[in-house]
């Protein structure tokens, strides 16, 4: 950058999916925030439906539907749709985050279960609901593959899991040195990195550059054991449970 250039005032990366960044980047217009668009995963619908499309046949069969994402709401949503049913009176719905708990209820009309601060399915299944699973079915919606953490603990207490796969996640390169470049014409930077599994496939991007860099990033996740997994590069990490446009702002203006 030559001496005439002035520089940006807040850079905020983000890693989300390109249709959240797109929608962030409308949202944060007439702000001080300019969002760069990184996403580190690609959200696509699965190659074929007809597993899924069975399960949703026969949700009747369940007691308990449980949604990981806002992604497996809008899949769910739309092969809903697809297939004409409603929606049985006697399942529990609950979600992983408050996010995920608005698009059901917004679309649906129906009281979803949520935790209440720390948003994973560890506190999760620690809501009444869960507690007389013997013999009741569970279907979790979700994107293919994933990790076995909430099935294995619903098991444990005598349900029996289903998943209802309806996306495929891929995980996606970052130009590393694009980004730094860009990220240097701004005062202050931030990153947000919004899942396990994302900040691990960051990892292994930064394993073969730099990231002395990243010591003057202010990274946003939300949940501790993100934070935990992305100390080995940054000690400017803060937690939030709310990643919406207001709460960013927030948390950027304090800095």
């Amino acid at each position: 950058m030559n001496s005439t250039s002035v520089k940006k005032n807040v850079a905020l990366i983000s890693t989300r999916p390109y249709e959240k960044n797109i929608l962030l980047i409308k949202e944060l217009e007439g702000t001080n925030i300019s969002l760069l668009n990184y996403p580190l995963t690609e959200i696509k619908p699965s190659k074929d439906y007809a597993k899924f499309d069975s399960l949703l046949n026969n949700l009747k069969n369940y007691q308990h539907v449980i949604f990981i994402s806002t992604n497996a709401v809008h899949f769910f949503v739309e092969r809903f749709k697809s297939l004409a049913i409603k929606l049985p009176n006697h399942i529990i719905f609950s979600s992983i985050g408050p996010t995920t708990q608005k698009a059901l209820e917004k679309k649906f009309n129906i009281n979803v279960y949520c935790p209440k601060k720390t948003y994973d399915s560890k506190h999760l299944i620690k809501n009444k609901i869960f507690n007389n699973l013997q013999n009741k079915k569970v279907l979790i919606i979700r994107g293919e593959g994933g990790r076995e953490v909430l099935k294995d603990m619903l098991e444990k207490k005598g349900a029996e899991v289903h998943y209802g796969e309806c996306y495929i996640r891929n995980y996606l390169p970052i130009n590393l040195n694009k980004l730094k470049n860009e990220a240097e014409n701004y005062n202050s930077i931030f990153l947000i990195i919004s899942s396990y599994e994302s900040a691990k496939h960051f990892l292994t991007q930064n394993s073969t550059h730099s990231s002395h860099w990243l010591q003057s990033v202010n990274i946003i996740v939300n949940h501790p054991r993100i934070k935990d997994t992305l100390s080995l590069i940054s000690n400017n990490i803060v937690v939030t449970n709310d990643l919406s446009k207001n709460s960013l702002i927030h948390l950027i203006s304090m800095y």
